[in-house]
């Protein structure tokens, strides 16, 4: 069932017979009865249903089918999985027909939710229902701009990483500069100022599944955790052994993975107080790794192999996977789970449950990938790749590469649109948008081709 929950009136945009609370209630009510209608299970018997890795509370199953509160999306769509197919004694997979809807319900709550809280909601109207990336459109269209005319950070000492919300309001880069800033991702400016606390170069950020933390690495051997409504850090520095290259947050929220010279998990059941867990002694990692919804860590290394371990066991899963005459240089877990890409000098695509290649190598227009993500909707594929020597030593060539997965078939590519090496990619969570940083300073936010 469709929540029609925006109309248009004289240029400003009412909730639908209500506000977000209202809206809430009827999206909760759409819960309660796919629940009654997949055998009404108790909330315990719904929490003990979710997947391995991922964790739902008896409270708040209770507050979310009540309509009590938005829980973060991977709450919300595990939730929905587990009661789509509760009465077949398994958990529905991320390519359920119906998981499209319930997505877009969750978007749409989020951007009501979000509307309603903001300070000055006449100068960020609500212009359109559906998606994120037709509203960063027309934002971008009543300035008189093509959406192509994104932010820049060259007094920021290059973009280096880049994140998005869960809900998309907000993109996280990182900067040469020993800085974090935060921009509005439809206005497509600064959201306040820069976050300083880092004493080196920040190579990588990351939102919590709930929106309500930002996680920042640095070459400066630390993580550091932030409060995003209150911009400020919440706990001490989290020590990594060397430069903190990439960071995970696990689906359920209460652990942080920092790949350093070895990967180390931190428990943040608490975030103010965190704790040191788990070292992964993973060797020669040549790539940031992927962390699966069912505690799956995957890591790249040196020599072209890719190596599945059990998350919590820190155990090795089969042998590796050996496919590529370099070095893994980039690694992808489409959403499903389902499949693994693997980049190189090419990018390979496996079978996670076979441990089998399942097509030919996808070749790229650049010599090396150094950038790799499906899109959270799983439909495409895009890689950044680069030329290894490149003729112009200060400006060499980076592309995108873009596929259909139904397929494997290939889109065309727009250009890259950056001056030298581009460090930073990430999607929207509505699929819809890709924001690439670069050392020149850009931050690119555009369409892709079938997104």
């Amino acid at each position: 069932m469709e929540l029609p929950l925006y109309t248009r009136t004289g240029g400003d945009v009412r909730a639908a017979g209500g506000d977000f609370g209202r809206e809430l209630e009827r999206a909760a009510a759409e819960l309660r009865t796919l629940r009654a209608r997949h055998g009404d299970p108790t909330y315990e018997q719904i929490a003990a249903r979710a997947p391995l890795g991922q964790r739902l509370s008896p409270s708040g199953i209770s507050a979310a089918l009540r309509g009590r509160s938005l829980p973060s999306r991977d709450y919300y769509l595990t939730l929905v999985r587990v009661l789509l197919s509760y009465d077949t004694h398994k958990v529905a997979s991320l390519q359920h027909p119906e998981i499209p809807e319930w997505r877009d319900r969750w978007q749409r709550l989020s951007l009501l939710r979000h509307a309603q809280g903001s300070r000055d909601p006449v100068s960020r109207p609500l212009e359109h229902h559906a998606a994120l990336s037709e509203q960063v459109v027309l934002a971008a269209l009543r300035r008189g701009q093509h959406v192509q005319m994104p932010p820049t950070a060259v007094d920021l000492g290059g973009v280096w990483t880049v994140a998005f919300s869960p809900d998309g309001l907000l993109l996280a880069t990182g900067h040469g500069a020993k800085t974090v800033q935060l921009w509005d991702t439809v206005e497509q400016r600064r959201a306040g100022p820069a976050l300083f606390g880092h004493t080196g170069r920040v190579t990588s950020v990351a939102f919590s599944p709930d929106g309500r933390l930002l996680a920042t690495g640095s070459e400066d051997g630390t993580a550091r955790l932030w409060d995003v409504h209150s911009r400020t850090l919440i706990a001490e520095p989290l020590d990594s052994a060397g430069f903190v290259d990439s960071l995970l947050f696990t689906p359920d929220g209460q652990s942080l993975y920092l790949q350093g010279r070895t990967i180390r998990r931190w428990d943040i059941t608490d975030p103010s107080q965190p704790r040191k867990a788990e070292k992964h002694f993973a060797n020669a990692l040549t790539s940031a790794p992927v962390l699966s919804t069912d505690g799956l860590l995957i890591t790249g290394h040196a020599g072209g192999t890719a190596q599945l371990w059990e998350a919590h066991e820190q155990t090795r899963v089969d042998a590796p996977l050996r496919g590529h005459a370099s070095d893994v240089t980039a690694l992808a877990l489409a959403p499903s789970g389902e499949v693994l890409a693997t980049g190189s000098d090419d990018v390979q695509l496996w079978d996670i449950r076979t441990r089998q290649m399942i097509h030919e190598p996808l070749e790229c227009s650049g010599d090396m990938v150094t950038g790799m993500a499906f899109s959270p909707d799983g439909r495409i594929l895009v890689a950044i790749s680069g030329d290894r020597v490149s003729k112009a030593p200060e400006a060499p060539d980076f592309s995108f590469n873009i596929w259909e997965t139904a397929t494997w078939t290939e889109l065309p590519s727009p250009h890259i649109g950056h001056d030298g090496h581009v460090t930073a990619s990430a999607f929207s969570p509505d699929s819809r948008l890709f924001a690439t940083g670069g050392i020149d300073g850009l931050l690119r936010i555009r369409i892709l081709p079938g997104a």
